[in-house]
């Protein structure tokens, strides 16, 4: 008889009938400035309303059995956010992504579901960093920003405050690019470091080379898993 093979007239045990379901979706400027812990619960209800059987933790607070591969920073707009939820029981994967596309509000677009191993380890220990895009709204020419850049890399620390604690910003920058968009807006390309010892946020970069944060719009391209990363 197989593992997972049970005896006729016995029920599945429900730890055997659980899926874990990695969703990719992007997030609009409709929900840019909607934060961590409120879009955790924004996913909750997007799966409640899908109709689609979530599991819970155990104990006596029950909590739903989701979780982000990275914080998106508030005021960003992202291409790629991936999160994982359980499902109490198997479902059709194509069945799964149209319930959630018609259950998320607007702003939010589910591009990919797949099925991952229950096992498989948690995303925010496979994340290792992320691709962002910082568009200037105010006119500055591409010279004057690439100096900047040049400077901020060549650095040997950036020493930053957040939360009254300092902390050295320049190994959290992995690097950074100066291009032209279609519209002609300087931007700024920053690959950052995201893993559980430290993040790099482009907020603070942003402010690093001397950029009001009010006058730059913030977009992250793709997160960078551990499978990927040696390729960088």
């Amino acid at each position: 008889m197989d593992a997972h093979e049970l005896p006729a007239g016995r029920a599945r045990p429900d730890h055997l009938s659980r899926r874990r379901i990695r969703i990719t979706f992007a997030r609009g400027d409709n929900v840019r400035y909607v934060g961590h812990l409120d879009m955790a619960r924004t996913w909750e209800r997007i799966v409640r309303r899908a109709g689609l059987p979530m599991a819970y933790s155990e104990g006596f607070n029950p909590q739903p059995r989701l979780s982000f591969a990275a914080a998106l920073p508030v005021g960003c707009t992202s291409d790629q956010e991936v999160l994982d939820v359980i499902l109490s029981e198997p479902r059709d994967l194509a069945e799964i992504r149209d319930r959630l596309n018609q259950a998320a509000p607007e702003g939010i677009t589910v591009l990919d579901v797949a099925e991952v191993s229950y096992s498989a380890p948690a995303l925010q220990t496979q994340t290792r960093a992320a691709e962002f895009v910082v568009t200037l709204l105010d006119p500055i020419s591409p010279q004057d920003m690439r100096e900047r850049v040049q400077a901020l890399m060549n650095a040997t620390s950036i020493e930053r405050t957040r939360r009254d604690k300092t902390y050295d910003l320049r190994p959290l920058i992995l690097g950074m690019s100066v291009e032209v968009s279609e519209t002609g807006h300087v931007q700024v390309g920053m690959t950052l470091k995201a893993e559980e010892s430290g993040t790099g946020r482009p907020d603070e970069v942003v402010a690093a080379l001397g950029m009001d944060a009010a006058a730059v719009r913030i977009h992250r391209r793709r997160l960078i898993f551990a499978q990927d990363f040696g390729s960088l």
